[in-house]
Order: C-alpha cells, then sequence, then structure tokens
C-alpha cells in the first residue's frame, strides 16, 4: 500500500506528481509526432498543420509496416532458422 504523505509539501508534491502523470497520459493519446532531419544533422518537429504532414506520416507508417516480421510458411516458431 502507497504511504500517504505527511505535511504540506509532501501532499503538494503528490498532487503535482498526480498531474504530471495525467499529462503524459494525455501526451501519449496525440497526434504523432514527425521529426525530420538534413543533411547537416539538424532535426527539427514537422507540426500537423504543415503542409504535407499527412503524406509524412503516411510514408512513415508504410515504411513501419515493412519492418514486421512476417512468419515463414512451415517454419514453425522461429520462423528464421536455416533448414538442415
Amino acid at each position: 500500500m502507497k504511504e500517504r504523505p505527511r505535511g504540506a509539501v509532501a501532499r503538494a508534491t503528490a498532487v503535482a506528481e498526480g498531474f504530471a502523470v495525467a499529462a503524459r497520459r494525455r501526451a501519449q493519446d496525440r497526434e504523432a509526432r514527425i521529426v525530420l532531419g538534413d543533411e547537416e544533422g539538424m532535426t527539427f518537429l514537422l507540426k500537423p498543420s504543415a503542409r504535407g504532414y499527412d503524406a509524412v506520416l503516411e510514408a512513415a507508417e508504410r515504411m513501419a509496416e515493412l519492418t514486421v516480421p512476417t512468419p515463414i510458411e512451415g517454419a514453425g516458431r522461429r520462423g528464421t532458422r536455416a533448414q538442415r
């Protein structure tokens, strides 16, 4: 069981931690963050309101789908083991 905070500062800290947890939870439900990089290694965040955001997001989702391994038919659980 979690200990109850004692004292005004401890209670205020516990409340602030609760707000931080709720804010992190809400942030996870937001739009996807797209970070782009240039040839010099500089990165920047592409805002959802930016032109081309939807096209970049769609391309990134397609690329991510390609990285998901698919089981090889008849290869068993591991799927990548060489046939002997």
